[in-house]
């Protein structure tokens, strides 16, 4: 889908970026473990929790402007 919605001369760049967005998301999950302790369990899940539902939340309010952006692309 990426390659649908990139300019025609981006296109390797795009999947790239997608490879990129992969190792990155690895390396926050690895620096997102450091703080977890057992003791602290449920601070821990709770921070986790909430910062999903704004991320969420935010995900859902931009939902309009990228289906806008993606008319004629399906």
């Amino acid at each position: 889908m990426g390659t649908k919605l990139a300019p025609k001369l981006f296109h390797t760049q795009m999947v790239a970026l997608f490879f990129l967005s992969v190792a990155l998301g690895t390396s926050i999950a690895g620096q997102l473990a450091g703080p977890y302790t057992v003791v602290n369990e449920a601070t821990y899940f709770g921070i986790l929790g909430a910062i999903a539902i704004v991320l969420g939340g935010a995900l859902w309010l931009g939902r309009k402007p990228v289906l806008r952006l993606m008319a004629g692309v399906r």
